[in-house]
Parts: C-alpha cells; structure tokens; sequence
C-alpha cells in the first residue's frame, strides 16, 4: 500500500482549474488522481511524460484522445500499485 504523506500546493489559473475538474469529473476521477497520474509518469520517465515541442499551429486533442491517454496512464499507474503490493 502506498502511504499518501506528502501535500503539494501550486498555482493554476481558474479557467484551466475548472475546465481540469471537469474533464477529471467526466473520466470518474479527482484533480488530485490526476496530478498522482502525472507525477507518476514524471518519474517513470525521468522527465515529461510527452515530447514538449514548439509547434507551428497545435491539433485539437479529440475526447477519444483523452480517454485513450487517460486509459494508458491509468493502466500504467495500476501496474504500478500491482507491482508495489507484492
């Protein structure tokens, strides 16, 4: 079991914050299991998780995208819980 011990505060705009809550609310999660997701990930790779790049002009990211995005972290995330509980 992983012993959650840490709180870690941070400034977002209130827009993204909302417009956060609400993807996380409609994919059954909380901002705080995202931001886990994340941090997960983060370290798992030793960096972002995604190229960050300069782009010309960014494609929109389709709902199927997110939830394919989402689905992948948190198959990635739950192995991870599976390989810390034996």
């Amino acid at each position: 079991m992983i012993k959650m011990d840490a709180n870690m505060t941070f400034r977002m705009d209130s827009d993204t914050k909302a417009q956060m809550a609400a993807i996380c609310d409609q994919i059954g999660m909380t901002t705080s299991t995202a931001f886990n997701i994340f941090a997960k990930a983060f370290v798992r790779a030793k960096g972002m998780p995604f190229p960050v790049t300069l782009q010309e002009q960014a494609s929109p990211i389709t709902r199927a995208q997110m939830l394919t995005d989402a689905d992948r972290l948190l198959t990635d995330f739950s192995e991870d819980y599976r390989r810390m509980a034996e």
